[in-house]
């Protein structure tokens, strides 16, 4: 029993182990020699037909008997090629909105300006009559505002000129008729009132010579203009020429209001002038007033 045991071969783990290597090694070598690859024989059959389908821009009154492609309308080709070429867009792809250096403001700008174009551009025939109507419709709308706002404009532009000729014509009509008495006056009316004026001014203003003059021995001239209405009042007055002493150009102004009231005027005068405007020079000279015509 024990000779029997000792003679019997003994397997390891590594034995195992080659053993199933080689048998590995076998299986590729058969895999690997006996696939081959050959050459497939064409096939009868025709070839499935390609479909191609564009968007026309435009109608043809006629139609196509044999269509190079298919659209949503019939349309007649042109051109001066020779052989047949896929219509494309005449703008270029949209740009991809997000790109480097465009802020997202841009962006969103970016989209609809391409949007936009997109929209122009697979515009139907019936939409375009539709938008060319509108635009017109717009136009014609905006040119009739336009004409009666211009209308408008005018109107009251001339309105307001007839009511400014209307409102001179007013004042001219309401304007006082003045007569000016200087030296070159003539009419005896104008003549007799101005020399029973000059006589009561030239008498209140001796008896009321101004005292600072007289003892400072001042003398000078000045030219005044006196306004007054028919009733004989002092409407205004205005020193033309100063004396060049305020004493002498306030005196002559106090005489003037200690002569008032003064004449109305007489009934022809009253005819012709509402106002008369009295240009004189007053002379202040050796303690004594006179009133004069002339500049000297």
């Amino acid at each position: 029993m024990a000779s029997s045991t000792a003679s019997r071969p003994r397997i390891t783990a590594s034995d195992r182990l080659g053993f199933t290597l080689f048998l590995a090694l076998c299986l590729h070598a058969i895999v690997v020699l006996g696939v081959g690859f050959s050459p497939s024989e064409p096939s009868a059959r025709e070839p499935l037909p390609t479909l191609d389908i564009i968007i026309a821009n435009s109608r043809s009154a006629e139609s196509v008997d044999n269509p190079d492609f298919l659209a949503q309308v019939d349309q007649v080709g042109g051109g001066n090629a020779d052989d047949k070429a896929r219509p494309s867009a005449p703008v270029s792809a949209p740009t991809p909105v997000d790109q480097k250096g465009l802020a997202e403001r841009d962006q969103v700008e970016l989209r609809k300006q391409q949007l936009a174009v997109n929209r122009l551009y697979f515009l139907t025939q019936q939409e375009a009559d539709e938008q060319i109507s509108q635009h017109r419709q717009q136009r014609d709308a905006e040119s009739k505002s336009r004409q009666a706002s211009e209308v408008e404009q005018r109107a009251t532009r001339i309105a307001r000129l007839q009511a400014e000729i209307r409102q001179m014509a007013v004042n001219y009509a309401k304007r006082p008729k003045t007569i000016t008495l200087t030296a070159s006056t003539r009419k005896a009316v104008e003549a007799s009132y101005l020399a029973s004026w000059v006589q009561k001014v030239e008498h209140t203003g001796n008896l009321n010579y101004p005292a600072e003059a007289r003892t400072r021995n001042l003398d000078g001239r000045l030219r005044m203009s006196v306004w007054l209405n028919a009733a004989g009042e002092v409407l205004k007055t205005r020193i033309t020429s100063s004396s060049g002493t305020t004493v002498l150009d306030e005196a002559a102004k106090r005489i003037l209001r200690m002569a008032q009231p003064f004449a109305p005027f007489p009934d022809e005068l009253r005819q012709r002038a509402d106002q008369i405007v009295i240009i004189r020079t007053w002379d202040f000279k050796s303690n004594r007033f006179r009133t004069k015509s002339g500049v000297s």
